[in-house]
């Protein structure tokens, strides 16, 4: 993921160059345009004088521009300085250029001084927003042709980066802000609960000055003001910060229902949770009493027809059922509560034979 931004500078170049060519930072060291053997910032005052330029102190007199390959890409110092020389010489051609590889801190990272001024027409240059963009779209095809990932710049920005921000990481340095930052996508990872996310910054002395529902202010432990999420960006706002943590509670009770079925395959397999043991007893509870009854009366009556006396009543019962079947009917109310009145009369009997 090649990262390539730069700013104009209206300060005399003699700093920035001294600063990416010393040898404590630097491991490789190389110009375009110009004598190695002489001073860089003397031949930048040269070509500008030259040419009339840059008398005003508000004037642009250089560009500092700082390249850096994602981490995943294991760019060497070598491949990178190479990378960072067929860049200036693509965007560059006719301006004198400082380029320096710096291995001083984790990432391995590029510098690019430009001279403002041309040393072959003395035109000045001019780097707006679209041309900023296309100076980006080149360096994403250089990185590509050497197999570098890409980056998409164009995509709305998720941090807030200041021009003071801006000149510590031209630098190679980090500002607070991002320390900030680094720490905060930590603990945004490994906690679930604000009051774990707040512990978490507490250990590397961040403190939280508000934390209310809507807002959130973190305070760096060099710093004396606290500052709000929505200057650090759009993830370290309250909202991102609680989002974030509901999604790790969530992922967390995932990774736990997933662990059970894998101690309990067949409940995997089916979808269906076992009956637990206390469930049974309401499942027979809720269950027809009436069936229960009759099935009970179906045990007695088969055990009572291996018997005579269970024979001979059983004789008996069919011939009243016979006698009651071939008595006449009434309709209406009369017959249904006659009906009723053999039923109960059955009933009793049934009872009175389980006595």
């Amino acid at each position: 993921m090649p990262l390539f931004k730069g700013q104009g500078c209206k300060s005399t170049p003699s700093k920035a160059i001294s600063y990416i060519v010393d040898k404590k930072k630097a491991i490789y060291v190389s110009s375009r345009n110009l004598d190695d053997s002489r001073s860089y910032a003397v031949q930048f005052r040269e070509t500008a004088q030259m040419y009339e330029k840059c008398r005003r102190y508000k004037e642009r007199k250089y560009y500092h521009f700082k390249l850096s390959c994602d981490h995943a890409d294991e760019v060497s110092a070598e491949a990178h300085q190479e990378y960072a020389e067929a860049l200036a010489e693509k965007l560059f051609a006719g301006y004198e250029c400082v380029i320096a590889t710096h291995t001083d801190t984790n990432t391995i990272h590029s510098h690019i001084i430009v001279n403002a001024v041309s040393f072959e027409t003395g035109k000045k240059l001019d780097i707006r927003n679209a041309s900023y963009g296309r100076m980006k779209d080149v360096a994403n095809q250089l990185g590509i042709q050497r197999g570098f990932t890409p980056l998409d710049f164009r995509k709305p920005a998720r941090e807030r980066i200041t021009t003071p921000e801006l000149r510590v990481e031209l630098k190679g340095d980090t500002s607070w802000k991002e320390e900030l930052r680094e720490v905060i996508q930590l603990a945004k990872q490994d906690t679930k609960t604000m009051q774990e996310f707040e512990n978490y910054l507490k250990d590397y002395g961040i403190t939280l000055t508000r934390n209310t529902e809507k807002t959130i202010a973190y305070k760096h432990p060099k710093k004396e003001k606290s500052i709000r999420g929505e200057k650090l960006g759009a993830d370290y706002t309250k909202g991102a910060i609680t989002n974030e943590l509901e999604q790790n509670r969530w992922s967390n009770s995932q990774r736990t229902v997933a662990a059970e079925r894998a101690v309990q395959p067949h409940q995997a397999s089916t979808g269906i949770e076992p009956t637990k043991p206390d469930r049974i007893g309401e499942q027979l509870a809720e269950g027809s009493l009436s069936f229960i009854e009759r099935e009970l009366r179906r045990i007695d009556e088969a055990v009572k027809s291996r018997t005579s006396e269970g024979r001979a009543e059983q004789a008996e019962r069919c011939r009243m059922e016979q006698a009651d079947y071939k008595r006449p009917k009434g309709t209406g109310r009369e017959s249904k509560e006659q009906q009723r009145a053999t039923s109960r009369h059955h009933i009793s009997q049934d009872w009175e034979s389980e006595r």
